[in-house]
């Protein structure tokens, strides 16, 4: 008679918990709840748990799937806002800032066109020592360092200190001759920032110049004027507003692809 009741309450107890398909029903129900009040990311925790734990419950699991598209709609909607609010403040920075610089593109070889600045065009420094640097139409900012001189010297780095404080730079080096020996060292994207950035924040101080070349005696130095240091600054500010410009069009671009996609569904 015990044993009868027992397997009875066993019997009563399974019955009366709710199936795998009524847990998944639960867990969309929350999901759904907290993408009505915004918390869109611990929606898709929610969802991705369902998908863990229920892998068998196909019905279920496009359920989730569908509204996991609906919050990547409601997120590129979100971005779209966001971009358009910063990008038209950003876009009036660059307007007037550019006025300083001049557009060079030679259609021949040159994919992009670059922004220099008025004072750091390259005929204008043809038969001395200095920074050149510029920002390309795919937004990314270049320096490079020019030597001149009777010898080759096998330029390896760049050395730049002020007040106490030095950075090196290294870069690739291309090397022709013209009478003279001419030597153009360029640096990547982050490293050309990161130099403009040294001399934007050491503007009012004496800033020194080495160039490196493949042993001591092929070393130069020289000092960057106030001309200089004001042309390298408006160009790091150039350069800035423009890594971001290019951040915002491509959240901009990524966001109106999510969006077609769900709406071409």
């Amino acid at each position: 008679m015990k044993k009868t009741f027992f397997v009875f309450f066993a019997l009563v107890f399974v019955a009366c918990q709710p199936s795998d398909e009524e847990r998944a029903q639960l867990i969309l129900t929350e999901a759904q709840a907290l993408v009505e009040d915004g918390q869109w990311r611990h929606a898709r925790i929610v969802l991705d748990s369902l998908h863990t734990t229920y892998p068998r419950l196909v019905a279920q699991r496009r359920q989730a799937k569908a509204l996991s598209d609906s919050i990547t709609y409601l997120e590129a909607q979100r971005t779209l806002t966001y971009v358009d609010t910063l990008l038209p403040p950003l876009m009036e920075q660059v307007d007037k800032l550019v006025q300083r610089f001049k557009y060079e593109k030679n259609e021949q070889y040159e994919d992009y066109g670059k922004y220099v600045h008025r004072l750091l065009v390259t005929n204008k420094n043809t038969a001395r020592n200095f920074i050149q640097a510029y920002v390309l139409d795919n937004r990314h900012t270049v320096v490079r360092s020019y030597y001149y001189g009777s010898k080759q010297v096998c330029q390896q780095s760049l050395k730049i200190s002020a007040d106490g404080e030095e950075r090196v730079y290294k870069g690739n080096n291309h090397h022709f001759q013209d009478g003279s020996h001419y030597e153009i060292m360029t640096l990547d994207d982050d490293n050309s920032l990161s130099l403009l950035n040294f001399v934007s924040t050491h503007g009012k101080k004496r800033i020194r110049i080495e160039g490196m070349g493949n042993k001591p005696s092929h070393n130069w130095i020289y000092y960057l004027n106030d001309k200089e240091k004001e042309a390298l600054s408006d160009t790091y500010q150039l350069g800035w507003l423009m890594k971001d410009i290019n951040r915002l069009e491509q959240m901009q671009r990524t966001a109106h692809a999510q969006i077609d996609r769900y709406n071409s569904k």
